[in-house]
């Protein structure tokens, strides 16, 4: 069973970033099944690896855009997308190191809620933003 599955209440708008938020949310999924498959030990440092990538290169064309399109919420976007980029490294860390045990449920529910809140909340301003003054992407 998938952890959770792409609907039109997660768009943006935007082609691109909608991709983007579809391979998170795959990420995620690889991280639930191998969680109720009881391999989410050892499957979740692969998926922190990818999410780690990716998370990286997302932030990084979403941010690209907000440059070009001199989006005014900029600032306060590209720090929310440090702090989970610096989480996410973090958890990685600690996981590699062993210096505590990273529940794979516990670090599966944090990244469901982040992406989901962030996505409906601040993914949506830029897309607002957008519409609103007419920038075509």
């Amino acid at each position: 069973m998938r952890f959770v599955e792409w609907s039109e209440e997660f768009s943006v708008g935007i082609e691109a970033i909608d991709r983007d938020h579809r391979r998170l949310l795959e990420l995620l999924n690889e991280l639930h099944e191998a969680v109720e498959t009881g391999g989410g030990r050892e499957v979740l440092g692969k998926v922190l690896d990818g999410l780690i990538l990716y998370v990286s290169y997302h932030f990084a064309h979403e941010e690209g855009l907000f440059l070009r399109t001199k989006y005014p919420g900029y600032a306060k976007h590209r720090q929310a997308h440090l702090a989970l980029r610096n989480t996410v490294t973090e958890i990685h860390a600690e996981f590699q190191s062993g210096s505590r045990e990273v529940l794979p449920q516990q670090v599966l529910e944090f990244l469901k809620t982040w992406l989901f809140q962030h996505i409906m909340v601040a993914d949506r301003a830029f897309s607002e933003y957008l519409a609103a003054n007419r920038i075509a992407l």
